[in-house]
């Protein structure tokens, strides 16, 4: 009879394939997780992006909507970065409306002003405004076209003005 052996449990070699398939699962997983809360970061900016563009699309499309036929636009400045666009609207306790860009503590942002009162900044630091222009059409129908860059992102408009 042969004796019985009462060896039981893993040898090393067995111990050392567990640990490097158990590392390698591991890995996977890390990268797989990374991927996932970058590919999230990532859309929520995007998301942030494109819901700061369409509220400055609004507030253009709010500027311009009522205004006095009986009265043009203004844009002064030139390039991306001074322009300002003064309309004057048939509403007069908003009238005059002014929109343009300004830099705050190293921040571009967009602002309105109403009435010639103070003006309110409408885009946020989590977006990064590079260019507000404004331009207008001879028409007929008159117009103002108003296209603004956020985060590399162009948003444009375009409001006829009735007569």
């Amino acid at each position: 009879m042969l004796p019985r052996s009462s060896k039981k449990g893993f040898t090393l070699i067995e111990v050392l394939i567990y640990i490097v398939l158990f590392s390698i699962l591991m890995g996977g997983g890390f990268v797989v997780a990374h991927q996932l809360i970058d590919n999230s970061r990532k859309l929520s900016t995007k998301d942030t992006t494109q819901e700061e563009g369409n509220f400055v699309m609004q507030k253009f499309d709010w500027a311009l909507t009522g205004v006095d036929p009986t009265t043009t636009p203004t844009i002064s400045g030139s390039g991306c970065s001074t322009q300002t666009l003064s309309v004057t609207k048939t509403d007069t306790t908003i009238s005059p409306v002014v929109i343009r860009s300004n830099i705050i503590s190293g921040v571009n942002y967009i602002e309105v002003q109403k009435r010639g009162g103070a003006f309110y900044p409408i885009t946020t630091a989590n977006v990064l405004l590079t260019c507000l222009k404004f331009s207008s059409i001879a028409g007929p129908p008159a117009g103002i076209t108003a296209t603004a860059t956020i985060n590399g992102i162009d948003f444009k408009t375009t409001k006829y003005i009735r007569k």
